[in-house]
């Protein structure tokens, strides 16, 4: 099986075939020997083997997006490449408003109404299932309304940062 992921401008290409053993991965062209688990209970939580290292692996998925942290490193968001699902169009004026894929809770809240933002700038840092979750801007812009604070609980769907074009 193949996969193609972006996270932030960066494509990742995943190959995965099976071996008697496990799995044999080939990331961006360098090849991994894997074996996992999935953790009684936890269907989010993979204990892998990793060419002979064991580490815990944890994974959420919401429609093209994918959450990945390994044990000791940051979490990582990977989506299908051209996939937009996280922002939604609001008519002419090309405002689009950034939803939380997963519930969580609010982390930090990096800009305010009124900040010029760059294409790819974190906007909101949500916590769900022990990661931290980027929110990223998709596109340059203005943040029209920020619809969260930190500390606050949110569900899937839920409006957390509006953009529209810069004047």
């Amino acid at each position: 099986m193949e996969f193609t992921y972006q996270t932030n401008d960066q494509t990742i290409n995943v190959q995965v075939q099976a071996t008697p053993t496990g799995y044999a991965v080939t990331v961006n062209g360098r090849v991994y020997a894997v074996t996992a688990e999935r953790a009684a209970g936890r269907p989010w939580e993979l204990a892998l083997t990793l060419d002979g290292a064991r580490h815990l692996a944890w994974v959420a998925a919401d429609g093209p997006r994918r959450w990945v942290a390994l044990e000791g490193h940051a979490p990582v968001v990977l989506s299908v490449p051209q996939a937009e699902t996280s922002t939604r169009r609001a008519g002419a004026g090309r405002a689009n408003s950034l939803e939380a894929q997963m519930p969580g809770v609010v982390r930090r809240v990096l800009v305010a109404a009124g900040d010029a933002v760059e294409r790819g700038q974190a906007l909101v840092m949500l916590e769900a299932m022990k990661m931290e979750i980027r929110v990223s801007a998709p596109r340059a812009g203005v943040v029209g309304e920020v619809g969260v604070v930190e500390g606050q609980a949110v569900v899937r769907g839920q409006v957390l940062v509006s953009l529209v074009e810069r004047l």
